[in-house]
């Protein structure tokens, strides 16, 4: 097989209809009773490059100029984009910060993944454990200076650096063939680098990524921040780059003009990005003005009321005591967006603390998943969640309940495994990510464990500092809320990132700890299958296997969301991949 039948082949083993029950991904003004059905929703690849030129479509009418205001209850706790991943930072890096690839969510819901800094989304070999990328001509940083391939690939090897461990991990764990990527490779700080046999830039456009083994998501891969370029001779002060970002690295329509830690940040017009190499974004306003520490409530009461008809949320829902008003008044209706999102909400159960299966299956036996979402806002908050997967992934299905027990589950029933074990009185300390509305969580969830035969801490945890601290191993927690998307519309980045031995590690995705060869197995065995089609319904039995035969955690919802924006403010859609807004989509009505 030549290299350009292997690439035609990756985009025919790609091309899938994406379920989504709920909603059109982009848009829809609407509530919970009159929800439409989706259109067909496509993901492709574009290996010729043909969509991968720009500029990007324009929005018919759009005009240019002035501030868009952004509302966030938080600062992103991390400026270089190696760290980045959590959605709504990456809503906001993405549009700063360009990598080899980019997902471009077209209007009518399909999806394609195009070259970003590259001509095109990469030509394999060797059955797909070689990759090859050229980059185009005119990309340049913020100062003007061209991107080389020894700067991707540098950014590549600073990836594997211990510091960034919070970051994506795919592209280091392939390379390598080994999730343990660090200890034969420890980042570029004392001398090192990756040598020909993992990267190859043989020129200034080259760079060649030689595999552990074949992967057909390599493309999407590197639509992730490790291959956001930096140049080694800037990056002489990590923590600088952490507080304040890339400063003149910076590659996309926008740059830093300035940030106050917890306040604000200010991004202005980067007069170097070049928008006939760019197919995804647009520089329609002059300068976004991110206002940190707003809450929901408060959030929504400003949108509301339209005191800043320039202002728009940038992933906050709408509080959940006004949700219902808000989509029952036709004007305020059409100041929202109204979308099932790609996120799973979770409790994942830990698996380090909660040794017994049995013990872990009756908890999920109990879990009273629809108390819980009446909490959040009932329907307009999502729908009952069977399965990990997101029902926009690729082989999505729908699953029972693999305890066969209702949407609320079955205390009496759970307190029967729980006696059998002889573990009545077992203590489950519960944690979520705090907020007004999340913290309602806690109450039917003690309550259902309660009449289970357990007892109940809850302790909820600090908004800011929640990942980092579920994400440490000797974390005090036994029942931990978690919300997980794929890191593309293929479930490759949900179950070995969930539930893989090899991501349990200090600052790894996989909260649940689970450790498990059978499950490594199971995980190893889909993964290997290089159609996604084919490997995306193979997903499915697994989900049900880590869930009945492991009670390694619980879905919960599958999460839809209301954001809500002012009265001069256009182009608004959701953006699929970090389930904020789309701010490269915005302009404003002058």
């Amino acid at each position: 097989m030549n290299r350009r039948d292997f690439a035609r082949t990756a985009v025919l083993a790609v091309t899938a209809v994406l379920a989504a029950d709920a909603c059109s991904p982009g848009h829809s003004n609407v509530g919970p009773g009159d929800l439409p059905g989706a259109p067909p929703n496509k993901l492709t690849l574009d290996p010729e490059g043909l969509q991968s030129t720009g500029p990007a479509a324009p929005l018919p009418g759009a005009q240019t100029g002035g501030t868009l205001n952004v509302t966030w209850r938080n600062d992103f706790p991390h400026y270089d984009p190696v760290k980045v991943y959590t959605s709504p930072d990456d809503a906001v890096f993405r549009l700063i910060n360009r990598r080899l690839t980019v997902l471009k969510q077209n209007d009518d819901g399909s999806m394609v993944l195009v070259g970003d800094l590259a001509t095109d989304t990469g030509t394999a070999s060797d059955g797909g454990s070689t990759w090859k990328y050229t980059l185009k001509d005119g990309v340049t940083y913020a100062d003007g200076t061209p991107i080389v391939s020894r700067d991707i690939k540098y950014a590549v090897e600073r990836s594997f650096d211990s510091r960034f461990a919070m970051g994506p991990k795919w592209v280091q764990q392939w390379l390598i063939g080994n999730d343990d990527y660090n200890s034969v490779y420890q980042g570029p700080y004392k001398g090192q680098e990756l040598g020909p046999d993992k990267i190859e830039t043989p020129d200034d456009k080259t760079i060649i990524f030689h595999l552990a083994a074949p992967q057909s998501d390599f493309p999407f891969a590197v639509s992730m921040t490790q291959t956001v370029p930096v140049r080694k001779a800037l990056d002489t002060d990590q923590n600088a780059l952490d507080a304040n970002g890339l400063g003149d690295m910076i590659t996309g329509p926008y740059k830093i003009d300035s940030h106050a830690v917890d306040r604000t940040l200010v991004l202005v017009r980067n007069p170097h990005w070049d928008p006939k190499t760019d197919p995804v974004r647009h520089q329609y306003v002059d300068k976004m003005h991110f206002q940190f520490g707003v809450q929901p409530k408060q959030e929504t009461d400003q949108l509301r009321a339209n005191m800043d008809p320039h202002s728009a949320a940038l992933y906050n829902q709408i509080d959940v005591d006004q949700v219902q008003d808000i989509l029952a008044d036709s004007e305020l209706k059409q100041r929202t967006i109204d979308a099932e999102l790609n996120f799973v909400m979770s409790f994942q159960i830990n698996n380090a603390r909660v040794t017994d299966p049995n013990v872990r299956k009756a908890i999920a036996t109990a879990f009273p998943k629809q108390d819980v979402i009446n909490t959040q806002g009932g329907p307009y908050y999502g729908a009952i969640a069977t399965t990990f997967s997101p029902r926009a992934a690729v082989g999505y299905s729908p699953q029972p309940n693999p305890y066969g027990v209702g949407d609320n589950g079955d205390p009496q029933l759970a307190k029967q495994i729980l006696t059998a074990a002889g573990k009545l009185g077992y203590v489950v300390n519960v944690c979520w990510d705090s907020t007004p509305a999340a913290d309602r969580m806690g109450a039917p969830i003690k309550r259902a464990l309660e009449a289970a035969g357990f007892k109940v801490n809850l302790d909820p945890v600090a908004d800011k500092g929640y990942y980092d601290a579920i994400e440490h191993l000797q974390n005090p927690y036994d029942l931990i809320w978690y919300q997980w998307a794929p890191d593309w519309p293929t479930n490759r980045t949900v179950y070995s990132a969930l539930f893989s031995s090899g991501q349990v590690m200090e600052g790894g995705s996989a909260v649940a700890q689970v450790k498990s060869q059978q499950v490594d197995d199971s995980i190893n065995r889909v993964q290997a299958i290089q159609d996604i089609e084919a490997q995306g319904a193979q997903y499915m039995p697994l989900d049900q296997k880590i869930q009945k035969d492991y009670g390694a955690a619980i879905p919960v919802a599958y999460v839809r969301k209301q954001m809500m924006f002012g009265s001069k403010v256009r182009g608004v859609r959701v953006d699929v991949i970090s389930t904020s807004i789309d701010l490269s989509h915005i302009y404003l009505e002058r």
